[in-house]
């Protein structure tokens, strides 16, 4: 079924372009360009990540009370949950944050579909936008 959707839109873009007419902003992307557009942003999104762990020295803990109370140490890229396990139970902040965001994020593309891709992005964005500073947080903790 899908390969004959395909086909069908391959024969309309071939129709537009033999008779010179500009598509419409209504048409529907190709799925082979939207999976070009999206290997193409993985790899540039790796590429950034890979040059940020290149470029920034965080060392194993940059706590300076690690050594004083006995916390472990972890890469830096643990650090919010790091952060989380200096300041709340084992179990909540180990296991419930973690794994409650994982399943908020795997639920991302189903909750486009009930309450919209607005506040889709939105959700993205705080949840992201939260670790992150965790992260950060545990960088610059004295």
């Amino acid at each position: 079924m899908w390969q004959a959707r395909l086909r069908a839109e391959k024969e309309s873009i071939t129709d537009v372009q033999e008779e010179n007419i500009e598509p419409n902003k209504n048409d529907k992307v190709i799925l082979s360009e939207l999976q070009a557009r999206e290997y193409i942003s993985t790899f540039l999104w790796l590429g950034l990540l890979f040059g940020l762990t290149i470029l920034l020295k965080v060392p194993l803990d940059s706590s300076a009370e690690a050594t004083a109370v006995g916390i472990s140490k972890a890469p830096w890229v643990f650090g919010s949950i790091q952060w989380l396990l200096q300041r709340f139970p084992v179990w909540l902040s180990g296991w419930v944050l973690p794994v409650l965001s994982g399943i908020v994020l795997l639920s991302l593309p189903w909750w486009a579909q009930k309450i919209g891709k607005m506040w889709t992005w939105i959700v993205f964005l705080v949840l992201s936008l939260t670790w992150v500073g965790l992260t950060f947080l545990y960088w610059f903790m004295d």
